[in-house]
Formats: structure tokens, C-alpha cells, sequence
């Protein structure tokens, strides 16, 4: 199978406990997918919190991910308001499943989330 090729995009897969590979993630990209689109949800990052991250899911076996091509499910990185970024350290994440996800698939796309956090958006402190 053909592998995307992705320069500055985070991508990873999510493989079933036997291997199997059930599901591509990325953010949305651009420039034949080369680059993140960071106006995918709208409106461009100005800074911390202040911006959707979304990273889209596709089936495994999906060849063309770049761009405009559809995706069954999405991990959203979603802004927090004034309040919460003041008085915590907490991530607010929206994870739209894929129609045909089993209970088992879907807690594999929350522990993504997760993943995602603590690799993309937590502080290296």
C-alpha cells in the first residue's frame, strides 16, 4: 500500500490489538499534503487556545487523505474560554466517531485524543 507522504504534518495509524491497521489520522492538509491547514475549522491560530486543531480520521486502507478528501470521524481540539484558561490546565477535545465504529474502535479513537494531547499540546516544562 502506497504511504502518504507528509513533511510538517503529525500522522500516525491506529491498529486493532491484533495489528491490524483500522485507521489513519492527521490533521487536514494542504499543498498536496505537505502542509497543515490551520484554516480547516474556519479560523486561523493567533496564539495559545484560541483556534480548533482538528485531526481527521480516515479508514487505513484510504489512499487520497490530503486536502479535501473525506473523512469518517474527527478529533477536535476545541478553544477554551477566558475562565478555564486562566484558572486550569484543562484541554477540551470533541471526538466525532465514525458511523461503523465498534465500542472497542471508539476507545481506541478517545485514547488518540489523549495521545494527541500529550504529545501536540502539552508543555515540554
Amino acid at each position: 500500500m502506497k504511504e502518504d507522504c507528509f513533511y510538517c504534518v503529525p500522522s500516525f495509524k491506529i491498529n486493532s490489538p491484533d495489528g491490524t491497521p483500522i485507521y489513519k489520522v492527521h490533521p487536514p492538509t494542504c499543498l498536496g499534503g505537505i502542509c497543515m491547514n490551520c484554516c480547516a475549522e474556519g479560523n486561523p491560530c493567533c496564539g495559545k487556545g484560541c483556534c480548533k486543531v482538528p485531526f481527521h480520521v480516515y479508514p487505513a486502507d484510504q489512499e487520497k487523505t490530503d486536502g479535501d478528501a473525506p473523512f469518517i470521524g474527527k478529533i477536535l481540539k476545541k478553544p477554551k474560554s477566558l475562565a478555564v484558561e486562566i484558572l486550569t490546565d484543562a484541554e477540551a477535545f470533541d471526538v466525532t466517531f465514525p458511523d461503523d465504529a465498534t465500542a472497542q474502535q471508539k476507545g481506541l479513537l478517545m485514547g488518540s485524543a489523549i495521545f494527541i494531547n500529550v504529545n501536540f499540546f502539552e508543555g515540554r516544562e
